[in-house]
């Protein structure tokens, strides 16, 4: 930061870079004049020239170079002031004699007075040049002088004696209260109390636009002046009034202060830099700012009054992403940082497993704060755990079964690649279990189990052109598994059949269909006499497996054995007494073969 005097000067600023950099120089403000060239290449020089600052308030201002800027602040314009004329003289009658003030603008002043028959009509204060009015009693007595101090400078008033004549009435006194008054900011009204004898007059004067009467500022004899101050937009200020020629002041506090900053955020990468914002307000309301984190550095602009810029510097970044504020005027301008650049390592890199498949895992190694994600690159490879982190972290698998020949597969994570080598699937074999299976020759079904030497081995079961086999599950499968198969039942001689299953022959044997059955009975009828009475019948089969049945074809005869039978065997049946008067005749039907019964009256 340099400082400039008031009246100006001339100032140099050192540039230091590498020989092959190139920078430009710009003034940010119109007071400061660059009288060097703008721009070069490696170490150099800018020089800069201060206009003479014509306003009484300190200024600051920027050089840029390449981003970095260099504070000028310049003194303020000292305040002197020019009064005229400093002598008048004037007649004894009343009369007003009128002054003026040069000064700059900006540069406060008063007029009062002290003595009794001299009053400041108007222009008691200002801020700039102006005039000044000044009322002058009649003098009732011999020559007088008097004095009033306007801008720190004594103007001298001589007043001439006055003729002679009849006796004058004594002179007036006249007496304010309050004699001043604190305004707020935004305004407020009051009175003021006149005390003199009834038989004075008196007028009040606003010295400054924003004070004024609320009531009629003349008068004779004592009364109440009322008074208002105007809303202040800008900074404290001070302003008289002049009230039976006493001075009535007014200090009336400064506007409040608002503040906006632009821009509200600033991002930056992981190699930090400089930055700047800008500050707006008032030009009487000050400020200061301060950073929220010790990597963010103020470079300029730490305080200031009215607008302003603010330079900061934000270091490296060594560690995850961040954020950080610099606060000023109540704002709150927020910088966000990138992580550091990240790295990530994986162990080991590669892993072999057999054609069965398998599983296993490796470890992901990083920065804390750094995220990243697995990814498999063949379907026959699963992330079963850790498919994404942040920091340290491992990352699980599993891999399928090999079916053909020898693979390899990878799996991605944080950008590094881990490579899985997996064996060619062993030949497949098969068995079956049992190898054959005898049916009846009224057919049956049987189940056979397959054993393969890997899940992964596929296999088929079909019947070998035999009609009467058919397999009814189990057509294909893969790895164990197990076929099921139905015969038909067989009207013929003995028969075999295959099916072919995973390659291996299933045999199946049925026994051949016996002979047709004939049957004979024995007595083939029986008489009774009219009290009834019981029989049997004697059936021959010709074979053990031959089935036969009994039914009785009369109400009267019943069969009073088991009704069937398979083989050679017998029933029994009794004849129930015969009422009728008649001979009867009925039958019985055994094993196909008619059994005849006759009974007398």
């Amino acid at each position: 930061m340099s400082t400039a005097p008031s009246a100006g000067a001339n100032g140099s600023v050192t540039v230091t870079t590498t020989r092959d950099c190139t920078w430009d120089a710009a003034s940010g403000v119109n007071w400061i004049a660059l009288t060097s060239a703008a721009n070069g290449q490696g170490n150099g020089t800018v020089s800069y020239r201060v206009d003479p600052n014509g306003v009484p308030a300190s200024r600051k201002g920027t050089i840029d170079v390449n981003g970095t800027s260099i504070t000028v602040t310049q003194e303020a314009a000292p305040c002197r002031f020019t009064v005229s004329p400093l002598n008048s003289s004037v007649s004894a009658s009343a009369s007003n004699v009128s002054l003026t003030v040069e000064t700059l603008t900006g540069c406060s002043w008063t007029a009062a007075t002290q003595t009794p028959w001299i009053h400041v009509a108007s222009g008691g204060s200002a801020s700039a040049s102006g005039p000044v009015a000044i009322a002058i009693d009649a003098n009732a007595g011999g020559a007088r002088s008097g004095t009033l101090t306007v801008a720190g400078e004594t103007v001298t008033i001589n007043q001439a004696e006055a003729a002679p004549g009849p006796p004058t009435p004594a002179p007036c006194s006249y007496g304010i209260n309050p004699t001043g008054y604190s305004a707020p900011a935004g305004g407020a009204t009051g009175s003021i109390a006149v005390t003199t004898a009834p038989t004075c007059t008196w007028t009040a004067t606003s010295n400054a636009s924003w004070i004024a009467f609320t009531s009629v500022p003349s008068s004779t004899g004592s009364g109440t002046l009322g008074f208002s101050v105007a809303a202040n937009a800008g900074p404290a200020r001070s302003g008289t009034a002049t009230i039976a020629g006493q001075t009535f002041t007014v200090a009336q506090a400064p506007a409040g202060c608002a503040y906006s900053i632009s821009p509200a955020i600033q991002s930056f990468d992981s190699g930090g830099g400089p930055g700047s914002l800008s500050v707006t307000s008032s030009s009487w309301c000050s400020w200061t700012a301060s950073a929220g984190a010790s990597w963010v550095s103020m470079a300029s602009g730490g305080s200031g009054t009215g607008n302003g810029t603010i330079a900061f510097n934000v270091a490296a970044n060594t560690g995850a992403a961040r954020n950080s504020t610099i606060t000023v005027g109540g704002q709150t301008f927020t910088i966000t940082q990138a992580a550091a650049a990240c790295t990530y390592g994986i162990s080991p890199a590669s892993q072999s497993v057999d054609g069965g498949g398998g599983s296993g895992s490796f470890a992901v190694t990083t920065s804390t704060w750094c995220a990243w994600t697995a990814s498999a690159g063949a379907s026959w490879i699963s992330i079963t755990s850790g498919g994404s982190g942040t920091g340290n972290g491992t990352v699980a698998f599993s891999v399928g079964a090999n079916a053909g020949a020898a693979r390899t597969g990878t799996i991605t994570a944080g950008g590094q690649t881990f490579t899985i080598s997996e064996a060619a699937a062993p030949p497949c074999t098969y068995s079956i279990a049992p190898g054959s299976q005898s049916v009846d020759y009224v057919g049956g079904s049987g189940t056979v189990a397959v054993t393969a030497s890997s899940a992964t081995c596929a296999w088929t079961a079909a019947s070998n052109n035999t009609d009467w086999m058919t397999v009814t599950s189990g057509a294909s499968g893969t790895g164990n598994g197990s076929v099921a198969f139905s015969a038909a039942a067989n009207s013929g001689a003995a028969r075999t059949g295959t099916i072919t299953i995973a390659g291996q022959t299933f045999t199946v044997s049925q026994a051949a269909a016996p002979p047709p059955c004939t049957y004979s009975i024995a007595p083939a009828s029986q008489d009774f006499a009219a009290a009834g009475g019981s029989g049997s019948v004697t059936v021959t089969a010709s074979g053990a497996g031959c089935s036969w049945t009994a039914v009785s074809n009369a109400a009267w005869l019943t069969i009073t054995s088991a009704a069937s039978g398979t083989g050679s065997g017998s029933i029994t049946f009794t004849a129930a007494v015969n009422g009728d008067g008649v001979p009867r005749t009925g039958t019985l039907t055994v094993a196909g073969q008619t059994f005849t019964v006759n009974q007398s009256n």
